[in-house]
């Protein structure tokens, strides 16, 4: 299975300002109002996203993340919904979530590829690599662009706005929902277990020199659920709250730096091998580019102590 490219999306800065209460009664009473009210946040920037990308406005990346933001918690809190509604709104996400991220992926890997060519000697640029590169990420990102944009149009993105209007005006909650905000706890931790656990398995199976890769990537995902479900606990934790993010964003930013050099020496290894023999074209600078790529990982174990 191909990996996606990383994307940890930055916090709202603005949420805690916002989630500052002026008296105790205003105070979340239950887990429903304090999980009812991120889920009502990631809602609104999904349903307003349509217009602006419609537009042509640069709001992929702010979708994308309000999607996954919205996924991690009816995952993280599945006590609280009802399990076949959230199974449904699941699986129409993630449709979405694939369109938004062919287009952001494009994206991401643009931004690496002129990273790396910045850093490339000129003595080992050979070839017109650059352009290359630049015209075929151009060329990939208009067709996930067109698919997406169709996808606008289409009954199931139609059936998805509706169901999210749903969920921000009604969430399907249970019973459980009624409970006091420090029930939400327990699922906070489970998902922080799950975050160690993946981490400390992925380490470990590095170490043996054993395949680790995909092993990262769940970290990393897991690490994005606990973070997200941290950041729905913001208005009863505080300052604990925002010490969490922080140190959650520090990892996903390391894990998906790997990840995404992944992804780019895959696609400088296909690049370079389809495109170098041709005339004009010359391979030695993508495989160049491609062995940076490779090493860039080198330190991983070392970047990660601070974690474990």
């Amino acid at each position: 299975m191909p990996f996606q490219l990383a994307e940890c999306g930055l916090p709202d800065k603005n949420r805690a300002a916002r989630l500052e209460y002026p008296g105790m009664n205003d105070k979340p009473a239950t887990a429903r109002d304090v999980v009812g009210d991120y889920l009502s946040e990631q809602c609104t920037v999904i349903i307003d996203s349509e217009s602006q990308l419609r537009a042509g406005e640069n709001v992929i990346h702010a979708t994308r993340v309000a999607v996954r933001r919205l996924r991690s918690t009816i995952r993280v809190f599945s006590e609280l919904f009802d399990p076949s509604e959230a199974a449904h709104l699941e699986e129409e996400l993630v449709w979405w979530a694939g369109l938004l991220g062919n287009v952001r992926d494009m994206d991401i890997l643009a931004q690496r590829q002129a990273a790396l060519l910045d850093e490339l000697p000129a003595e080992l640029t050979l070839g017109p690599v650059g352009s290359t590169i630049q015209a075929e990420l151009a060329v990939q990102r208009k067709q996930a662009m067109d698919a997406m944009l169709e996808a606008l149009d289409s009954e199931r993105y139609r059936k998805l706005v509706g169901l999210v209007h749903h969920w921000r005006s009604d969430p399907p909650f249970t019973a459980a929902a009624d409970a006091s905000p420090a029930s939400i706890d327990s699922a906070i931790k489970k998902a922080r277990k799950k975050v160690s656990k993946r981490l400390s398995n992925a380490v470990a199976a590095r170490r043996a020199s054993e395949p680790s890769d995909e092993l990262f990537h769940r970290s990393r995902k897991a690490s994005k659920r606990h973070r997200y479900a941290v950041e729905a606990a913001l208005p009863v934790w505080g300052d604990k709250a925002e010490e969490i993010i922080s140190q959650r964003k520090d990892l996903q930013d390391l894990l998906g730096n790997y990840q995404d050099s992944i992804v780019s020496a895959a696609f400088l290894r296909e690049l370079g091998g389809r495109l170098g023999i041709r005339s004009g074209q010359n391979g030695f600078s993508y495989g160049v580019l491609y062995a940076r790529e490779i090493h860039a990982g080198d330190s991983l174990l070392d970047d990660l102590r601070p974690f474990l």
